[in-house]
């Protein structure tokens, strides 16, 4: 019996944990400046500067964090897939293309032969990627949404030479 491995969290709740993480930070920041004050009005400090420490830890931690932080979703990867897991991603990724592709983008020709091309399979499941990079926040960033648009226009021109340039 195999387990499923732990499913990744998504970007809205590592976001949130994010946030509740400046919220301590900065607390945090609080409570040391009110120590070093207090250092100060009993002499105690000699040069100790802890808020300089914590600032100097906070940065590592931010790094860390920054490093760690998805950029969004994860690249599509089809090699290696059980039977499965292969025709589930695919048929999300025919529903994408359904509701998506086909109907808030005119003039995208896609025949209906592309889930049998591999090479058109890979370059729209990146572009759905994309997409969903693009527009899974509640505000979407327009220069985003520009590179998107021009990514659409490459794919979409890769897709139609894999098709055509095979027997359907």
């Amino acid at each position: 019996m195999t387990t499923d491995p732990p499913a990744e969290p998504s970007p809205h709740a590592l976001g949130e944990s994010l946030a509740a993480l400046a919220v301590q930070v900065a607390d945090l920041r609080g409570q040391f400046r009110d120590i070093n004050e207090r250092l100060d009005q009993a002499g105690l400090r000699a040069g100790l500067d802890l808020a300089a420490r914590f600032e100097d830890l906070a940065r590592t931690v931010a790094d860390v964090l920054e490093a760690a932080a998805p950029r969004g979703p994860a690249a599509p990867f089809w090699i290696g897939l059980d039977r499965d897991t292969y025709h589930a991603r695919l048929a999300e990724l025919r529903q994408w293309a359904d509701t998506v592709l086909r109907q808030h983008y005119g003039g995208y020709e896609l025949a209906d032969c592309w889930p049998r091309h591999i090479l058109a399979v890979w370059e729209l499941s990146t572009l759905a990627a994309e997409w969903h990079r693009t527009y899974s926040g509640s505000r979407p960033d327009l220069a985003q949404a520009l590179e998107t648009r021009l990514t659409f226009s490459a794919v979409s021109l890769r897709v139609l030479k894999v098709v055509s340039g095979a027997a359907t």
